[in-house]
């Protein structure tokens, strides 16, 4: 690995520089643009470093291609995949950005922009990699199979559908991912599941026009209300959902499970700190973690009835709105869950409100002693000169349960980006330091795969 490294590092900069070149495409699912540019720009990059790289399109041409990726390695015993995704958060607000948001600068050992953390330059560490290996090393040593998803952004709506048609493309022995940042004070960490997530928006009526709030109060109905006396029965005091069944199939905590949680830093005086709080939220029977990793929640993401602008407008509102992301965790599922929240509106009287679902994903979670492991923990602590922490779950959502769960791959994921990379808000920056760990990290795990 002295060379493939030392490659590495002699070619660093100009690595660099094809990543900023990658992040000036404004690849933006929620608005549909740069995707297909973005798209181009890989395929030929996976061409330019020896693998096979095509653009499939996904449902149509209403939808933005994904970028598939494959070598074939003689006498290779082991096939890895590689999951990434190319899109990125609007970069509103504009005024938020110290430097336009597709135009990377390169401040204080970072490159600030739209992209370069979420999740360009933490895929395209995989593919340095690769480059690093076939023109220092002794070559990549296993099958790859890449995929570099369009919309993971806007929850990957096309990818369950058209991964489960061409499974074949997709076959493998291990996954690996590299997305989210650090754990706090920049200590390296390896995931090996995540919460999915049931996302829906309740809507209700009550009238067919607002109302003069003096003229018509009292007899007339009000939206508003109604929808605060709905979201009431949701859950309890203590934060527990109460809708029938909610927890029924949870799967709790094994034993690896819960010594890993144990072992992984947590000052609640300094949590409560930085969030401007004074208390958790949730059963107090339940950790900290196991509430973020094993325990699914019922939130409240939006709320809207009735008048919000300047001054004053006395209405009765005739409509009202609520946003509820439910996120989910192993056993339980997506169309469950929705059916449950459903049946809990018609049996609590609530029959009228209208239900209208939106993004979801499943749970999905990858044993923490399975082989695959202890290669990845060892290429991070080798690479970024410390032990990793190994959560069993992250709370986010991702589409991971694609491959885990419908094509068999058991999948992990190690984030190559710094604690504060500011994913999805204004200033979004990449350390550089954590950019070259992050290609040093893939070039090791590709490596070492080889020999499982």
């Amino acid at each position: 690995m002295d060379k493939v490294f030392g490659y590495i590092d002699e070619k660093f900069d100009h690595f660099v520089d094809e990543l900023i070149d990658l992040c000036r495409i404004p690849s933006v699912s929620a608005q549909k643009s740069g995707l297909e540019d973005c798209a181009s720009t890989l395929a030929d990059h996976l061409r330019t470093i020896g693998l096979h790289g095509e653009i499939m399109p996904m449902g149509g041409p209403e939808n933005p291609p994904l970028v598939y990726g494959r070598l074939d390695v003689p006498d290779a015993k082991r096939t890895l995949f590689i999951y990434g995704h190319f899109d990125v958060q609007p970069p509103e607000p504009l005024e938020a950005w110290e430097t336009p948001p597709f135009e990377p600068e390169i401040r204080n050992g970072r490159i600030y922009g739209r992209g370069p953390g979420d999740n360009k330059g933490q895929f395209f560490a995989h593919l340095k990699a690769v480059e690093a290996l076939s023109k220092a090393g002794e070559g990549v040593p296993v099958n790859l199979r890449i995929l570099l998803d369009p919309q993971e952004e806007i929850g990957s709506p096309m990818l369950e559908e058209f991964v489960t048609q061409h499974v074949d493309l997709f076959r493998a022995d291990f996954g690996y991912n590299a997305d989210g940042s650090a754990a706090e004070g920049n200590i390296p960490m390896l995931s090996f599941g995540n919460r999915g997530i049931c996302h829906l928006e309740v809507r209700l009526r009550a009238g067919s026009r607002d109302t003069h709030s003096g003229q018509f109060g009292g007899p007339m109905p009000n939206a508003g209300w109604r929808l605060f006396d709905f979201l009431k029965t949701l859950r309890d005091e203590t934060g527990r959902s109460k809708i029938e069944g909610f927890y029924e199939n949870v799967q709790p905590p094994n034993e690896a499970d819960l010594a890993a949680m144990a072992a992984i830093p947590y000052d609640q005086a300094e949590w409560f700190r930085e969030l401007g709080i004074t208390r958790e939220d949730g059963p107090e029977e339940w950790s900290h973690f196991e509430k973020i990793m094993f325990q699914p929640t019922l939130n409240i993401s939006g709320l809207s009835s009735g008048y919000n602008g300047p001054g004053s407008k006395t209405v009765i509102p005739c409509e009202a709105s609520a946003r509820i992301d439910m996120r989910l965790v192993k056993n339980q599922t997506p169309p469950e869950i929705l059916e449950k929240f459903a049946a809990h509106a018609e049996n609590n009287g609530f029959g009228d409100i209208e239900i209208i679902p939106h993004m979801r994903y499943y749970p999905s979670k990858t044993p923490l002693d399975h082989p695959m492991s202890q290669t990845v923990i060892a290429a991070v602590r080798d690479v970024f000169g410390q032990d990793p922490l190994i959560y069993p779950v992250t709370g986010g959502s991702n589409p991971s349960y694609i491959f885990h769960e419908l094509c068999g791959i058991p999948m992990v994921k190690v984030p190559y980006a710094n604690f504060d990379e500011a994913n999805h808000a204004p200033n979004e920056n990449l350390s550089l330091d954590f950019f070259r760990m992050g290609i040093k990290t893939s070039a090791r795990v590709i490596r070492d795969l080889g020999g499982i």
